[in-house]
């Protein structure tokens, strides 16, 4: 139960931040300044929200590792943060400058990723032997709670910010619920912590890869990804010549293909764990998809085409995320997890920072000009470095075991 609880709660925390990251502040900013500063007001929003998701996660897992370190404990931090970031939304909804939106959003980032980070420490909560399908299936459930506002989007096109605000309301009731009524006692939820080391180090299916190697394969994934979704809807609209709501409606349905190739990669993985083995095999197979759905991003111009690069990097990103959280979890003990997987959440965190600006800062530098399409093709470069990590790695493997 307190795996399902956990899970259920991300399913909302994330399903909540799409809204917002994928079309409701590009739409605000470019109602705000017009369309030639949207991009400049966009980027800053999001610069400003990841600066602040990167110290919520941190101020909520040093948090979350005071005092008796149980579930319950963590359960309060979780719903905290979320309530900030419930009331910070619903600020943000009203902005009426391109001030407002920014720092609405970074409140919004501060608790709910504070609150997802605990999330992913809560599963350090169960025991030993399930943790590792229990991460997967967080991965997995998390992306399928992505849809829902897609779907949302899709039908109301006008809805962004009613429907983050419902979504993050359902997050703070699953933590209410937890509170009110949780899984073990409190003495019971003391002990749960104290996994013995033995049996932390036996979860031998998990891939084996070094703390550092985490940290920045994560690192360079999030600057992808966040530099994607953050131009996302402006190149639908320049693109293909769209307007707003059809535009919304045509980007949503992109982020939805992209979603289901997510699940979908997600779902095999937890069908099969022990291909989560195959850490560098997994990861060159990643970085191919996502320079391949890049690639095709940056060179089409209908939708068909749109729809199968959001496909290909759908697949690659649900490969990645669940290759690192699996390895992050693996590499944390339950007395340290707040503080562990806050660092985690951060450091993907600085990513979201400097993604968006550092892209388009590049692209101007370059081009002269936003040129989505260069845009994209310069994130081609981080999915080329993971394939010649791995292929890097797997050399020097075998040059190891031939000495």
């Amino acid at each position: 139960m307190l795996g399902l609880k956990a899970n259920l709660v991300k399913f909302f925390l994330l399903a909540a931040l799409v809204p917002p990251a994928t079309v409701a502040i590009a739409r605000r900013a470019s109602e705000i300044g017009g369309p030639d500063s949207a991009a400049g007001w966009t980027a800053l929003s999001i610069a400003v929200g990841s600066g602040s998701g990167i110290a919520g996660s941190l101020l909520a897992g040093w948090a979350a590792d005071r005092g008796q370190r149980s579930a319950r404990s963590r359960w309060w931090v979780l719903l905290g943060g979320t309530v900030l970031g419930v009331l910070a939304l619903a600020w943000m909804s009203f902005a009426r400058t391109g001030g407002e939106l920014a720092a609405g959003w970074g409140l919004a980032q501060a608790g709910l990723s504070g609150a997802i980070a605990v999330s992913r420490a809560l599963l350090t909560h169960v025991p030993a032997v399930r943790r590792e399908r229990s991460a997967v299936i967080m991965i997995a459930i998390s992306s399928v709670g992505l849809l829902v506002p897609l779907g949302l989007l899709i039908l109301l096109p006008g809805s962004a910010w009613i429907t983050s605000i419902c979504l993050a309301v359902c997050a703070v009731a699953v933590a209410a619920i937890a509170l009110r009524r949780p899984s073990l006692p409190a003495a019971g939820a003391s002990r749960a912590p104290t996994t013995p080391p033995a049996r932390d180090g036996a979860r031998t299916a998990t891939p084996r890869m070094s703390w550092g190697s985490v940290l920045a394969l994560g690192f360079s994934a999030q600057v992808a990804l966040s530099a994607y979704l953050t131009y996302h809807p402006l190149d639908v609209v320049a693109r293909l010549g769209l307007e707003w709501d059809q535009a919304v409606r045509t980007g949503a349905l992109v982020l939805a293909v992209a979603l289901v190739g997510l699940v979908g990669a997600s779902v095999v993985m937890m069908v099969f764990p022990r291909v989560l083995r195959r850490t560098l095999p997994l990861l060159s197979l990643a970085g191919a998809l996502l320079l391949s759905g890049l690639i095709l991003r940056a060179m089409t111009a209908s939708l068909a085409p749109l729809m199968l690069a959001g496909l290909l990097s759908g697949i690659a990103i649900g490969i990645s995320t669940t290759l690192l959280f699996t390895a992050a979890l693996a590499l944390t003990t339950s007395e340290r997890a707040g503080w562990r997987l806050g660092v985690y959440s951060a450091v993907t965190g600085i990513g979201q920072l400097i993604g968006p600006s550092l892209a388009l800062g590049a692209v101007i530098a370059i081009t002269g000009t936003p040129d989505y399409s260069a845009l994209f093709l310069l994130l081609a470069l981080i999915p080329s470095g993971w394939i010649v990590f791995a292929l890097a790695s797997d050399i020097r493997r075998r040059r190891a075991q031939a000495r």
